[in-house]
């Protein structure tokens, strides 16, 4: 009876170390199999490149592509120069080698002046980004220009910035906007509104910002930060010197219906187009431009009015003198940029390829020359008192 218990329990240990094993045997050849299945897996592997490089002529620079984690076999990426002439490389091809992650490097060198990007190609299927990437490189005559040209940037952004306190304080000295033109002022709100909410737009908002970079895949951001900054401060400092009209001496002065009419057009176009924009027949980076429109074609006619103004009142008291030279000093260095930019990079056709916004800087600049013409020349002579009299028509 012992016997048989001892057997019955050897038994059903025996059994249970059976079962044991084969569990252990078929959990081991599921983890074998899943770990040969891993192999065969393709890998999701990005490439980062370079940042853009800006480059003297006739000189060399290092370039590298490097992938994010290890390939399971070796790729080649095949290199190409977007435009012919600006640069080449040492090699039209780099190996990136299986289960390495570092750095690949090549040369670039600096054939002509001019942008370029350098893009690529692979049959690995294990990048995934590789037809995205890219490396931007602009070749220049100077790199001491290129400093010169950073410099002058931010004079005539300091000066265009400062051009609007003259007439501020100018308001406030004499307690009146006598000689200062209403028309000018609804038009020059309206279009920094309207630049504001397209740099802001382009700047901070990400949709836009997808769409506008499908549609220039290789190009950069045309908007920075300072650019935000200027539009939403020329705005606020503009919508103060109105204020000013309301609290200050104005005599008989008041909008026109010409400026009534071109404002409230300039916002009806806006307003419709918000709503073409929402009911998504209309993209959002399209509306922005529509904005841009707005705001090019009122810094084409905003002087106008003032000018006439001086004109019909044979004075220019009233109207800041500071501001107009301030005005000239950041349009004559702006336009002194765009000069040494095409010349360093070799690119005329930005000045001359984009008249729009060459006149536009040459068109306020000659309307400056004409502010200090009426002030220092056609009326210096005129009585420097408030200027009131000479708003009352004969």
């Amino acid at each position: 009876m012992a016997a048989r218990s001892i057997l019955i329990t050897l038994y059903i240990v025996g059994l249970w170390s059976c079962l044991t094993t084969i569990t252990l045997a078929e959990t081991q050849f599921i983890d074998i199999d899943f770990d040969s299945n891993s192999t065969d897996r393709k890998r999701n592997v990005t490439i980062t490149t370079s940042p853009a490089q800006t480059l003297q002529l006739h000189t060399k620079s290092i370039a590298f592509i490097k992938p994010s984690s290890q390939l399971a076999t070796d790729a080649t990426i095949n290199l190409y120069s977007r435009n012919d002439g600006i640069v080449s490389s040492s090699d039209d091809q780099v190996k990136i080698l299986s289960g390495d992650c570092s750095r690949v490097n090549f040369s670039i060198s600096a054939v002509g002046p001019g942008e370029t990007e350098i893009v690529m190609n692979t049959t690995s299927d294990e990048i995934v980004n590789v037809s995205r990437a890219f490396i931007k490189v602009h070749i220049v005559h100077s790199l001491a220009l290129v400093t010169i040209n950073a410099v002058i940037g931010w004079i005539y952004f300091a000066a265009w910035t400062i051009s609007f306190y003259p007439q501020v304080y100018e308001n406030w000295r004499r307690k009146s906007v006598i000689g200062l033109n209403f028309d000018y002022l609804a038009l020059n709100i309206t279009g920094f509104i309207a630049y504001s909410i397209f740099n802001i737009g382009i700047f901070w908002v990400d949709e836009i910002k997808m769409e506008y970079e499908k549609l220039h895949p290789y190009g950069i951001i045309p908007v920075r930060g300072n650019d935000v900054f200027f539009a939403i401060h020329a705005a606020v400092i503009t919508g103060f010197t109105i204020f000013q009209c309301f609290i200050y001496e104005r005599g008989d002065q008041k909008l026109s219906w010409t400026a009534t009419a071109l404002v409230s057009g300039s916002w009806l176009f806006a307003i419709i187009s918000l709503i073409v924009a929402i009911a998504g027949k209309l993209s959002w980076l399209t509306y922005l431009y529509f904005l841009s429109y707005v705001k090019l074609g009122i810094t084409l006619i905003k002087y106008v009015p003032q000018a006439y103004m001086n004109y019909r009142r044979k004075s220019t008291v009233g109207w800041s003198i500071g501001n107009v030279l301030l005005d000239f000093t950041g349009g004559s260095f702006s336009l002194l940029q765009m000069f040494l930019l095409a010349y360093n990079s070799d690119d005329w056709g930005s000045i001359f390829g984009d008249p729009t916004k060459f006149g536009l800087g040459l068109f306020s600049v000659c309307f400056d020359i004409l502010f200090i013409f009426q002030h220092y020349v056609l009326y210096k002579n005129r009585d420097k008192g408030s200027g009131y009299e000479a708003l009352i028509e004969p």
